[in-house]
């Protein structure tokens, strides 16, 4: 990426504070014309800073007194490189700077203060401050609901006595800890009649007009498309963009896109729309800018790099100038609102579970006072403590004890901490159960028995929907690189366990050769990666060999299985099966990064059990082997695991025979979906 920069000459913004800082400590004589020239420098929101930033700021004011303002419990941008000890490091490098606390809330009640402060005294090591308040105001509620349907219609009805009794709508607020907990509460204010806004639930790419245009550009580019057909605007045109399929091949994708919206009239029949489909005509514009290539294939490529990168722009902004805001808590930073909701403060929503970061930063980056688990959940601690703080007079903080799954969740820990405010700051209430809405209308579903696989099963536990999409509509899907890839290696560990099957032993030249073959025999969907991907597999492979992974010779290669289980089918494919001293062992290939130990012992004991149905084997050792970090891991508990599973398959081929496909978005989830375009829920 920096090679393509530099090339280019182009900087991101990361470069702009990276190099201005190495010019600085590499020209002493530059940074004395900066510094004379500033000062006096001046700071705000000293803790939302990183590394870089903290040192441009040391380097121009170095010999200078700076003026920064800042509030370690306000730090919540840790994943930005942001750091709650930046006001630390600051008092670090200029020893002789004069700290004042300012203690006075003068937004927030007295009530609302005080249950704000019994939450962040909890985290340690913070700047110590006397938080107070002058207003008065109601207590803080803490509403227990029974359900997610209770506690949404709770906080409208609640939306609603106050905007009757004078509130504006605009300054009526409900911070979410993220995106997805916004639509049910979306939904039940609609429901209400009340006019809301849910700011930055859906970026650019994910608007409904945006994603209209994308899926005719798909249908143009392959008009057998029946993903992008599934979107009714595409399909409705459908004979249209089979004309333009022709004339593709030689308009530049400006023109192209131009004779599109004039002979479909789309923008006009959405008056409301048009920012963003001139906006999407604009980054067709620089788009060509940038490029020797301005076919329709061309911006695709690009812009399904775009949509996997998951890193999106914002929409054209809203007018909703009178409405209530619904957005997530970073979101709200720095605003503030006459009365706040905070939902959903359950354990694995706030704090949030623990989940990998996507990047892992070395040790000598992160900052050194705080580091492992604590740190997270003092974030998030910092996170609920900005949440409450964004109130004036008014604050909710409420919860269900079931949501999906139906499993009961355990309240925030979170909420024990606010009530030692005491019971005359904080008030507690439950809600009873809301009537329950008609069940979803079956769709599809099966009268009779249901044939599931792992990746079926496993689909429905992740969203419904997308089972539906994949399994009863039948909609096809282009396999990506990484899917590829993996039948590659899985193809190569086939044919050298055949060959160990007739006796042959397996060198490094000899698995080489194979792994050339199957190359030459597959299409690679992404030519610009599959040199990385090739070496990288061939790498992989040499490391499993040496590791001893064909010494043993298999029994079973690629065994299917088709077993019947309580009402249902099971069926799949067992990458290899061993004879071991005492029984068998089936081993599961994965090219991919390591799966969740749930995910994981999923698979397998699905495979124990076809194999014990369909082979007759037993008893079973479990392995899964991963290529890329040559990880082997023996799956303990069969038993156990085994009956599991086959709960948990007859629980999705009860929902699948009754014709339950509901949504389930969830940003990350909804990012890699193959049925993104054509789902109107997805985030």
């Amino acid at each position: 990426y920096e090679k393509e920069c530099r090339k280019q000459r182009l900087l991101d913004f990361d470069d702009l504070l990276l190099l201005a800082v190495r010019l600085f400590e590499k020209n002493p004589a530059v940074l004395r014309r900066y510094a004379s020239r500033y000062p006096h420098v001046l700071v705000d929101e000293y803790q939302d800073l990183n590394l870089t930033q903290e040192r441009l700021i040391e380097l121009v004011a170095g010999g200078a007194d700076p003026f920064v303002v800042g509030d370690d419990d306000q730090s919540i941008y840790r994943f930005r490189g942001a750091s709650r000890a930046s006001l630390e490091r600051f008092v670090g490098s200029f020893p002789s700077a004069r700290t004042i606390t300012l203690g006075r809330n003068r937004r927030s009640s007295r009530r609302i203060v005080s249950a704000a402060a019994a939450l962040i005294d909890h985290n340690p090591d913070r700047l110590t401050k006397q938080l107070r308040a002058p207003q008065s105001g109601p207590a803080v509620q803490m509403w227990e609901c029974a359900d997610a349907i209770s506690e949404a219609s709770s906080i409208a009805r609640e939306a609603d006595s106050l905007v009757h009794s004078g509130t504006p709508l605009s300054s009526i607020a409900v911070l979410c800890r993220t995106n997805a907990i916004a639509r049910p509460i979306a939904a039940a204010l609609a429901a209400h009649g009340l006019p809301h806004v849910v700011i930055g639930g859906h970026g650019f790419h994910d608007q409904p007009e945006i994603k209209d245009l994308i899926a005719m550009l798909r249908v143009i580019r392959d008009p057998g498309d029946m993903v992008a057909l599934a979107r009714p605007a595409a399909a409705a045109l459908q004979p249209l963009l089979e004309r333009f399929a022709v004339a593709a091949k030689q308009l530049d994708v400006r023109d192209l896109f131009f004779e599109l919206m004039e002979q479909s009239g789309y923008a006009g029949e959405l008056p409301g729309a048009t920012a963003n489909v001139s906006r999407f005509a604009e980054n067709i514009g620089e788009f060509c800018e940038t490029s020797t290539d301005h076919s329709l294939d061309a911006l695709m490529r690009r812009l399904e790099l775009v949509l996997l990168s998951g890193e999106d722009e914002a929409p054209a902004p809203v007018e909703a100038s009178d409405a209530i805001q619904v957005m997530t808590i970073h979101q709200s930073k720095g605003l503030e609102f006459d009365a706040v909701f905070v939902p959903a403060l359950v354990e694995g929503r706030l704090p949030q579970s623990s989940r990998s970061p996507r990047f892992e930063l070395p040790p000598a980056v992160l900052e050194p006072l705080v580091r492992g688990r604590e740190d997270v959940i003092a974030e998030e601690r910092r996170l609920l403590y900005v949440a409450m703080t964004r109130a004036r007079r008014r604050l909710y903080l409420t919860r269900a004890t079931h949501y999906e799954g139906g499993r009961r969740w355990r309240e925030s820990r979170f909420l024990n901490e606010v009530r030692e405010a005491g019971p005359r700051v904080v008030v507690e209430t439950q809600v009873a159960a809301a009537a329950s809405p008609p069940a979803p209308a079956a769709v599809n579903g099966h009268s009779g028995d249901v044939h599931l696989s792992y990746s079926a099963i496993s689909a429905y536990q992740d969203c419904p929907r997308q089972y539906w999409y994949r399994h009863v509509e039948r909609l096809p899907v282009v396999q990506s690189a990484e899917a590829v890839h993996g039948v590659i290696l899985h193809e190569v560990l086939r044919r050298a366990g055949e060959l160990r099957k007739q006796g042959e032993s397996i060198s490094a030249p000899r698995l080489k050769s194979i792994h050339e073959d199957v190359w030459t025999e597959t299409s690679f969907p992404d030519p610009r990666r599959a040199p990385a991907f090739k070496r990288n597999g061939a790498a992989e492979l040499e490391a499993y060999r040496v590791r001893g992974g064909f010494d043993p010779v298999p029994v079973y290669l690629e065994q299917p299985f088709d077993v019947a289980v309580d009402g249902w089918n099971l069926r799949g494919i067992i990458d290899r099966i061993d004879r071991t001293g005492e029984g068998w062992r089936i081993i599961d290939y994965k090219s991919g990064r390591p799966v969740t130990r749930r995910r994981r012992d999923l698979q397998v004991a699905l495979y124990a059990l076809g194999a014990t149905g369909a082979l007759k084997i037993e008893p079973l050792e479990l392995e899964v082997v991963y290529l890329a970090s040559g990880e082997s891991v023996r799956v303990e508990g069969v038993s156990a695991i085994v009956r599991d599973a086959e709960v948990e398959g007859s629980r999705v081929a009860d929902g699948v025979r009754a014709g339950r496909f509901e949504s389930r978005p969830e940003r990350r989830r909804c990012r890699l979906c193959p049925y993104r375009l054509a789902c109107t829920d997805a985030l």
